[in-house]
Order: structure tokens, then C-alpha cells, then sequence
């Protein structure tokens, strides 16, 4: 990716963490970025063009560092659980990015097309719940509410320890995942 574009998206993910949508203007991102707002416009036609290409960047990113796939000698549990854990070590990481997704997860900024991009990378990702339904190890729900309830638990478990960061221990980290795991086994 070119340098300036990548200055760009790395000051609008800054600025609209910290100000949102309408609290950011396109001259404050292109001036945090060290480039002129023509530059800007040249490699993002409008602003929702802009933030939709940072969430597409964003997502990607997780999911490139995430990468996860699912591994026949272990069991299903061992397989989900190393897929949790790198989406909450992810979060704890990248907390600016992680932030960037949750806020514009259901955005109506977020166009329809930049959704169903991320929705091809993530159910790849998301194989080994898939693997975990095809042998009735988990309950028998939709792949969707199982992917969102996935989701939810990442948020909620991250949300917990960035309240109490004194209880990020390995043992309260197990809890967490065995609470969710509780939820979707039979």
C-alpha cells in the first residue's frame, strides 16, 4: 500500500475513534496525516468511501493477524479456543483498531458491499464452527447467531478486562473462554 494512503487510514482510524464520523472532518485527517486534502480526495472520493475502506482495512488486518486454521489433531474445543484467545490477545493489542471495528461494526456508514466482503474472509475463518456443527459438538443454531454470539463474547470479555485491568490473569482469561464454551457445547 502506498505510504500516503496508509498515513491516511492510519490518521482517520486515530480521529474517528477518538471524535466519530461527524466529529472528524476530512482537512483534520489529511492534516494528521501530513498531506494535502487533495491528496486525500485523490485516493477517497468522499469521506463514507474513506471510512469504508479503513474498515475493510481494519477487519483484514484482525483477521490476517488472527489467522487461525482449524487443526484435525486437536479436538474442537482445543480448535475454538485457540481462536478466542487470538481474537481477545487481538483486542488487548490493538485496542485503537479493535475500538474502530466495534464502533462501526453496525455503522450505517458501512455500505452493504463492504459487509458481505468481510463476510467471505470471516466465514473461512470461522470454519471451525462449522467443523464443531457438522459433528454435533456445539448446539444446533444458525452459523450467523453462532458467529455473532462469538463476537459478542470477544467484546464482552474484552470490555470486562479493559474495565479491571488487574484481572487479566491466565486463569480469569480460561474462566471467560469457559463461560462462552458453556454456551455453545451441548
Amino acid at each position: 500500500m502506498n505510504e500516503k494512503k496508509q498515513k491516511i487510514l492510519e490518521s482517520a482510524l486515530e480521529l474517528f475513534v477518538e471524535r466519530g464520523f461527524h466529529g472528524t472532518s476530512t482537512t483534520e485527517i489529511a492534516k494528521t496525516a501530513g498531506v494535502a486534502t487533495g491528496t486525500l480526495f485523490h485516493y477517497f472520493k468522499t469521506k463514507k468511501e474513506l471510512i469504508n475502506q479503513l474498515f475493510l482495512y481494519s477487519k483484514e488486518s484482525m483477521l490476517n493477524d488472527i489467522e487461525c486454521q482449524y487443526n484435525d489433531e486437536k479436538n474442537l474445543k482445543d480448535n475454538l479456543k485457540e481462536l478466542w484467545f487470538n481474537f481477545v490477545y487481538y483486542a488487548f493489542e490493538n485496542p485503537q483498531k479493535f475500538q474502530f471495528i466495534l464502533t462501526f461494526h453496525t455503522s450505517p456508514y458501512i455500505t452493504s458491499l463492504t459487509k458481505e466482503q468481510l463476510e467471505y474472509i470471516t466465514e473461512d475463518m470461522m470454519g471451525v464452527y462449522k467443523k464443531g456443527m457438522e459433528i454435533q459438538k456445539l448446539k444446533e443454531i444458525s452459523f450467523e447467531m453462532a458467529m455473532d454470539f462469538f463476537w459478542g463474547n470477544i467484546v464482552s470479555t474484552v470490555s470486562y478486562f479493559d474495565k479491571y485491568p488487574q484481572k487479566v490473569t491466565a486463569k480469569n482469561l480460561e474462566k471467560a473462554f469457559d463461560l462462552f464454551w458453556d454456551g455453545i457445547s451441548k
